[in-house]
């Protein structure tokens, strides 16, 4: 994330590796001077009446990531109005602008969206979230939850036997309860929950995949505001998932500690797994971490796609962590909108933003295509991305992720 979590930050368990999240609310980002700045900088979007996205969703204009048009921008604070109706700011008249979007900077969706309505014979994917909690409540998500339903919710039981009692709506392997929300230390996975799959209902944003057919496994493993956790829990979440029937996992997190555990469980896993990039150094620079590893971005492992931040003006964002080998290939991250906890949608900046947007393509693509295996995906996504020379030496496929693209290899 543009935030650096300290480090020495401390789990719950003295021995335990710390995990800090790859993502986070704008005005948490950075250092402290780089926090000052951020907050003096807000995003501004031609919206929300310009909408040509397919679904009329009220936000949809606000979704440079989705259909970048060129009118995305960063405006100086001393140039905004104050909030309009929509809760977003603008600039004021005559404000000079500091930074512009790219016409078509975008995953390319819209194209891949029509023909995954056309097709026939479906399959229903389940995507694990191994982040913070998800708002389960939050009326752009009610709907995109996988729920255990050999499972009776509250009372007390383990029916199907498993090891977890109550675990309806996923498990909490931070507090090891039945809780996967615990309010406004969710955020991020919330934000992530969004992204992939938000409901298509004239309100708030539109998620990457129809919730139909796409659910999300809550998994919280990450608590407090800092986002902390361990390895072994993000391991024993891992096995939860597989052994429920997930086929793709996200992974917006990261620690500079290797874990032979979560490395064997990664490796031995048939899931496919992406996974954020990170964030930077203490500076808020970005690192490659060839030479200076993150993990789980920078296990040698088949089953891991590794995601950079890409700006809405075809930069790497310059917080972003880069690898022309670990590194497979950047997404948007800056100035992602999505759902945040209370039933809101807030923007967020980091690689932990990008990861749901590969995650999302990946569920769209294997419930279009059965036959699609995790490496099938991996191969069709880095195989079709769409090359920009601001990538080259950065990612190891020199591109940003085309939904489109991926999906023709589909007939």
């Amino acid at each position: 994330m543009r935030k650096k979590v300290a480090a020495g930050i401390r789990s719950r368990l003295k021995s335990a590796v710390s995990l800090t999240l790859a993502g986070a609310l704008l005005c948490m980002a950075g250092s402290a001077e780089a926090d000052r700045e951020t907050i003096r900088k807000q995003s501004y979007f031609l919206g929300p009446n310009y909408n040509t996205m397919p679904w009329s969703d009220y936000y949809g204009s606000y979704q440079w990531a989705l259909q970048n048009n060129g009118f995305f921008r960063l405006v100086s604070a001393g140039q905004l109005t104050a909030g309009n109706e929509s809760g977003v700011d603008g600039p004021a008249d005559g404000g000079s602008t500091d930074v512009l979007s790219v016409e078509g900077i975008d995953i390319h969706i819209l194209p891949a969206w029509e023909k995954y309505a056309a097709r026939e014979g479906k399959r229903p994917v389940t995507v694990a979230l191994i982040d913070t909690g998800v708002d389960i409540s939050h009326p752009e998500l009610s709907g995109s939850i996988w729920l255990n339903e050999d499972e009776i919710p509250g009372d007390g039981i383990d029916n199907d036997g498993n090891g977890y009692v109550d675990d309806y709506y996923g498990w909490n392997f931070y507090n090891d309860n039945a809780a996967v929300f615990s309010g406004k230390e969710d955020d991020h996975g919330t934000h992530s929950a969004g992204t992939i799959a938000a409901a298509r209902n004239s309100e708030g944003i539109a998620g990457i995949c129809d919730p139909a057919y796409v659910k999300i496994m809550v998994l919280k493993t990450l608590g407090t505001e800092a986002g902390i956790g361990t390895a072994g829990n993000v391991s024993r979440a891992i096995r939860y998932a597989e052994a429920n029937g997930a086929q793709i996992c996200n992974l917006s997190f990261g620690t500079v500690h290797y874990s032979e555990e979560l490395y064997r469980t990664m490796k031995e896993s048939g899931m496919l797994f992406v996974v954020a990039a990170g964030n930077g150094d203490q500076t808020g620079n970005g690192i490659d971490i060839g030479s200076s590893p993150v993990y789980p971005a920078s296990f040698d492992l088949e089953n891991i796609i590794a995601v950079a931040n890409l700006q809405f003006d075809g930069q790497l964002d310059p917080a972003s962590n880069y690898s022309a080998v670990h590194v497979d290939l950047a997404a948007p991250g800056s100035y992602i909108l999505s759902t945040v906890s209370g039933g809101g949608v807030n923007y967020m900046s980091g690689t932990s933003m990008a990861a749901p947007m590969v995650t999302g393509a990946a569920a769209m693509m294997a419930s279009y295509d059965p036959s699609l295996g995790a490496m099938d995906l991996k191969s069709r996504i880095l195989s079709s991305v769409r090359r920009l020379e601001t990538l080259e030496g950065k990612v190891a496929t020199g591109g940003m992720l085309d939904v489109t693209a991926a999906m023709a290899f589909s007939g």
